[in-house]
């Protein structure tokens, strides 16, 4: 895929096709050979929220706190991330296409309005 010349005076072009992503708020150079690999905290911290809501939901762990007691994390840990499942469904897609990439872990770590008008407010949306 790459492109090796020698030039007259000598020097040698290298051309490497190559595109920019965006993983976690900075910017990665992804070449067409290399397997993307990289996830966003943030993402991770979803999915985490939603299949931890849904082992409570389900009955699986009565609470917040039995759950955090058999995943081996601390109850406040497992309290912010499962708060997240209370983001609007626009700020949740925004995050998981990418679009909304300064929503970030930390921002979340912060308490938030639960009205979804409210919530892009406070993360800058409108």
């Amino acid at each position: 895929m790459h492109k090796v010349e020698i030039l007259e005076n000598g020097n040698v072009k290298l051309t490497i096709p190559m595109s920019f992503r965006n993983c976690a708020g900075r910017k990665r150079i992804v070449t067409p050979d290399e397997e993307v690999t990289f996830t966003d905290p943030m993402v991770t911290s979803l999915a985490r929220a939603f299949r931890w809501q849904a082992l409570i939901d389900e009955g699986v762990y009565s609470n917040v706190q039995e759950l955090a007691r058999a995943i081996g994390k601390d109850m406040a840990y497992v309290s912010r991330i499962t708060r997240l499942t209370l983001l609007s469904p626009e700020i949740i897609h925004g995050v998981l296409t990418g679009q909304l990439d300064q929503i970030g872990v930390e921002k979340c770590k912060q308490p938030f309005p639960i009205l979804w008008d409210e919530q892009k407010k406070f993360f800058g949306i409108e």
